[in-house]
């Protein structure tokens, strides 16, 4: 149905930003001596950070994001409620990304699925394109966001770039989302930052998957094509 894929893309709005692809282009020897400018082991601009988040709107509750290793690493824990007129829904995710894997959980299951790191996917597409810039800039451009605007938000100096497709638009401090806004088929959500700690050592704990969960391996690049498939 369309309403439960709208529903699932704006839930999992930063696990998808990291499936759409541009398309690969042909690399020259040329081209690929050029390739010095991009750092593709940072993604963020800060080495590690704790992100605090209040969601709003057809979705209400909280998110955490951990990550270091300059986002290279990162953890994501999401405990919400998702209403949209008669549907509900509790949400209790936990997405881990590492050097290898992607872990999305549903811990109200007990289950999750595991795929390849989408982090390590895009670094070896991008580092062929002949735009360079930032590991991060890079990933939102590559989603399909174009920058739109400067603003502050939590007295940081914030870039904001919309995804047209998707109906987002998001507040970017040092590649670091601090505000998110959602609209897509009379569904909206918002997550805004409330607290940022950054630079400071994160618990290994957190990039642990939680005991007892069921895991299926799934194939990321058989996602990328079922979700194609499902926007035609």
């Amino acid at each position: 149905m369309k309403f439960t894929k709208n529903i699932f893309i704006l839930i999992l709005l930063p696990i998808l930003l990291f499936s759409f692809s541009c398309g690969e282009k042909e690399k020259t020897e040329s081209e690929e001596s050029r390739i010095t400018q991009t750092d593709f082991s940072k993604r963020y601009g800060v080495k590690s950070a704790i992100v605090e988040y209040v969601i709003t709107g057809s979705q209400s509750g909280t998110k955490t994001l951990y990550f270091d290793k300059w986002g290279m690493r990162q953890a994501e824990y999401t405990n919400a409620v998702l209403q949209v007129g008669d549907f509900t829904k509790n949400i209790q995710l936990v997405n881990i990304i590492t050097s290898d894997s992607n872990f999305i959980i549903d811990l109200s299951r007990g289950s999750g699925t595991k795929t390849k790191s989408p982090i390590n996917k895009l670094a070896s597409e991008l580092k062929y394109q002949k735009s360079f810039g930032d590991f991060g800039e890079q990933i939102l451009l590559k989603s399909g966001a174009m920058k739109v605007a400067q603003e502050k938000f939590l007295d940081k100096d914030c870039d904001v770039y919309e995804i047209p497709a998707k109906g987002t638009r998001m507040w970017i401090w040092k590649w670091i989302p601090l505000k998110t806004v959602s609209k897509l088929a009379g569904v909206e959500i918002t997550s805004e930052a409330k607290k940022i700690e950054t630079n400071l050592s994160i618990p290994e704990e957190k990039f642990l998957v939680p005991p007892d969960i069921k895991l299926t391996e799934v194939d990321l690049d058989d996602i990328e094509n079922q979700l194609r498939q499902k926007e035609k």
